[in-house]
């Protein structure tokens, strides 16, 4: 038998390197009052508990599967979930990405923009897109509602608004930055749909357990955002906190 044969080229990766990349850490320390453009985030579904976890403390947004031949692990198509994996890390760190003049880098992200959403660490651009169920059974989420996955192509599917989760100061909230931490409705400013997490639909991943994430809209039996639709913005590695803001489960 040859010794010293090289058995791949030096291009070939090897073992489990998209979750090493994707496992990637981040640090989260900024300690400002309010989200602005451009920085590292996680968005977080503060209260949302897995019924196997006691004490649970929310699930992260995050990037699960699908187009991974690139450096980062992270492609067109790959579709985003809800993670109990809550280390910031590439895969559940984001950037807000603004659209309009006063939303470059470095502005306070106010109730009522309209923007982006990519992932903190890209080797390419891509956006957080809502697809709509057409003809086709893959456009669907496993739910049966829109599934959320990212694109290459910044079009109306990648575009987004924030508002304030309690509808009754939603008016008065409009135009005002967003604290880091409050909670809040991410929605699609297309379809006007909300960010959801999918409490139905569970499945295991190589970081624990992951909910599926779609564009839907729930409301609890005050007519007001379930939890599955409430989420908040992280940018210290110990921001989160029940906020001030009264929400419970």
């Amino acid at each position: 038998m040859e010794r010293h044969v090289q058995r791949y080229s030096v291009n070939v990766r090897q073992g489990n390197w998209v979750e090493d990349a994707w496992s990637q850490s981040v640090v989260l320390d900024t300690a400002e009052e309010f989200l602005r453009y451009g920085q590292d985030a996680q968005i977080v579904c503060p209260d949302f508990r897995f019924p196997i976890v006691s004490g649970g403390g929310g699930v992260v947004l995050s990037c699960s599967a699908g187009n991974s031949d690139t450096p980062d692990g992270l492609g067109p198509d790959c579709t985003l979930t809800a993670s109990e994996f809550t280390e910031p890390c590439v895969r559940n760190c984001f950037k807000i990405s603004g659209l309009l003049n006063g939303c470059e880098d470095g502005q306070p992200v106010k109730f009522g923009d309209t923007f982006n959403i990519i992932p903190c660490v890209s080797s390419k651009p891509l956006f957080a897109a809502v697809v709509i169920p057409r003809l086709h059974e893959e456009d669907r989420a496993l739910c049966g509602h829109a599934a959320v996955k990212l694109s290459g192509s910044p079009d109306s599917r990648c575009r987004w608004t924030v508002e304030y989760w309690n509808g009754k100061w939603r008016m008065e909230a409009e135009g005002l930055p967003v604290p880091i931490g409050t909670r809040v409705v991410v929605k699609h400013a297309d379809t006007d749909l909300n960010l959801a997490v999918e409490k139905e639909t569970r499945f295991s991943h190589f970081f624990g357990n992951e909910f599926e994430v779609s564009a839907y809209s729930y409301k609890d039996s005050a007519g007001c955002e379930a939890v599955q639709n409430v989420w908040q913005f992280v940018t210290s590695s110990g921001g989160r906190t029940g906020g001030d803001d009264g929400k419970t489960t």
